[in-house]
């Protein structure tokens, strides 16, 4: 297992480097950021990028549109010129219970139609290909530093693909130099898992590849959980959308999954998930 590096994803942060993107001075070196910031600048930012950033989520104003790029970028066609199926990719949105409806009205379809023009602009830049050349040789030092932690990982997924019948038989990480590194996201395309994060922690990687294999669990037991209405105070509260049904559900399978990665991380696995998540709500529900 290896870190790697996609381009449209790398495209995606470059050109919200060049349109003001601020997260990727936090926990950075000073080496780090200024290496970034000689590579703002060079080109002309296109306008589209700028249209990430939103007011919905105080604590990171670039979800979910972000998240909604990288998932984009999964659906572009070869060249990048369009989408090669646009209802897949409008429909995957749709259903992200994690992004709420005032996030995906018609102004975001009509902004991401404007997606694929514009990281053409990117990726045909010579700034970017400049910075493709750095990003190459960080990735390299990032395998080398990180040659235990990425062993670990692969042993204690193969055990929770086997354990717990995920889908899933590729595994990617892809840890981008640019986007904040308290962001981590996950992507599930048939069974080929992409993990996307600004920094390499073991737990994130473990975290979000939980999810997909809790989901199912927390699906089958929704009309449970939605009765209790189960309260987590190391919880955000932008889990919760306002205490929405989909909000309830969205912040009680972070708790599980939370719980879920203390165990696995010390390579302790439940046996049974059912059983394992109607424990962690009736520690959790609303007395």
């Amino acid at each position: 297992m290896r870190i790697i590096r996609t381009p449209e994803i790398s495209a995606i942060y470059f050109g919200l480097l060049e349109s003001g993107y601020e997260f990727y001075t936090i926990e950075r070196s000073a080496g780090h950021v200024g290496v970034l910031q000689a590579f703002r600048g060079k080109e002309d930012a296109s306008g589209f990028f700028s249209g990430t950033k939103q007011q919905t989520c105080e604590v990171y104003p670039y979800w979910p549109r972000a998240f909604i790029l990288e998932t984009a970028a999964l659906f572009l066609n070869e060249n990048c010129t369009g989408f090669r199926d646009k209802e897949a990719l409008y429909r995957r949105i749709r259903g992200a219970g994690t992004i709420t409806d005032r996030e995906r009205g018609n102004e975001l379809w009509e902004w991401l139609d404007g997606f694929p023009k514009a990281l053409i602009q990117v990726l045909g830049s010579d700034s970017f290909s400049a910075y493709m050349e750095w990003e190459k040789q960080w990735t390299d030092r990032q395998n080398e530093a990180y040659r235990k932690e990425l062993s670990l990982i692969a042993r204690i997924l193969d055990h929770c693909i086997s354990r717990y019948r995920s889908p899933v038989k590729e595994i990617r990480i892809c840890i981008n130099p640019i986007k904040c590194v308290y962001s981590s996201d996950y992507h599930l395309e048939g069974d080929s898992f992409l993990f996307t994060s600004g920094a390499f922690r073991t737990e994130s990687v473990i975290h979000e590849f939980l999810h997909h294999i809790v989901h199912p669990f927390t699906e089958e037991l929704k009309p449970m959980i939605l009765e209790r209405r189960p309260a987590d105070e190391t919880i955000d509260e932008s889990y919760y959308q306002e205490g929405s049904d989909s909000g309830i559900l969205n912040a009680f399978e972070e708790t599980v999954v939370r719980s879920l990665t203390e165990a696995v991380i010390h390579e302790d696995y439940p046996g049974d998930l059912t059983d394992y998540i109607r424990m962690i709500l009736e520690k959790n529900a609303k007395r």
